[in-house]
């Protein structure tokens, strides 16, 4: 069954402010020490609530602090949300990080390795370097007698070059991918809602070939600039509608 939310940060790291918070979000965390400062007051937030963690968006500033610090907030969320799925950026030092992550004892989540496009400085960035690495990942921990499914991707629909679309490539991408991030661009403004007028993707079309089509299960997350915030619960239910 696919899962949809939508992206909401609490405190200063709340870019979609909105009294309401919804049933299902993407929990996004842009820097840690905001984290460390407001997790006590997001947990009571989230159980009060009754909100549903589909997904957390990892700090953008993650690489920067000790893997182990990092785990253990892996951890500490998993614990206090219920939390799964964990998007990571593909910056500097990823690949060293999710070797490394391929020793600790958490088999029950799973990191999701967010796309970017080509020019972008990242340590991976297109879904083939992202997909090719999983596979390595994957192959080494089948030898070592570890959980194979430790790794996915996060298909970033903003930052997904045209070509990446193509029906035989999907085909092939989807089956590594457990998140999308849905949003749509215009000339080099992204992250704008996913049937805006004249937008360069047609994403109504691939939303409604997700599951007739491809036969994909997984987690969309809208994630829209904090302009359109307005536009994420109405994009979300009419998303639910595309999908029957």
């Amino acid at each position: 069954m696919i899962e949809i939310s939508v992206s909401y940060g609490f405190g200063e790291d709340n870019r979609y402010h909105d009294p309401n918070i919804p049933q299902k979000i993407q929990l996004a965390l842009y820097k840690y020490d905001l984290y460390k400062q407001y997790k006590k007051d997001i947990f009571k937030l989230i159980s009060r609530n009754h909100t549903h963690v589909n997904v957390v968006h990892m700090p953008l500033d993650f690489l920067r602090h000790s893997s182990s610090l990092m785990f253990n907030m892996i951890k500490e969320l998993r614990d206090e949300v219920g939390a799964f799925k964990f998007i990571v950026h593909p910056n500097k030092n990823i690949k060293q990080f999710l070797v490394d992550f391929m020793e600790e004892d958490i088999w029950d989540v799973m990191l999701c390795i967010e796309n970017f496009p080509w020019r972008s400085r990242k340590e991976l960035r297109t879904p083939l370097q992202i997909i090719e690495f999983i596979n390595v990942l994957q192959k080494s921990s089948i030898l070592t007698g570890l959980h194979p499914e430790l790794f996915s991707m996060c298909l970033d629909t903003s930052h997904t070059d045209d070509i990446w679309f193509d029906h035989k490539i999907l085909l092939h991408l989807l089956p590594y991918t457990s998140v999308i991030h849905l949003s749509n661009r215009k000339g080099k403004k992204q992250h704008l809602p996913f049937n805006i007028n004249k937008g360069d993707l047609n994403l109504v079309s691939f939303i409604k070939k997700l599951k007739r089509m491809y036969n994909w299960d997984g987690d969309i997350v809208l994630e829209y600039m904090p302009e359109y915030r307005h536009k994420l619960y109405r994009n979300a239910e009419y998303i639910k509608r595309l999908l029957k």
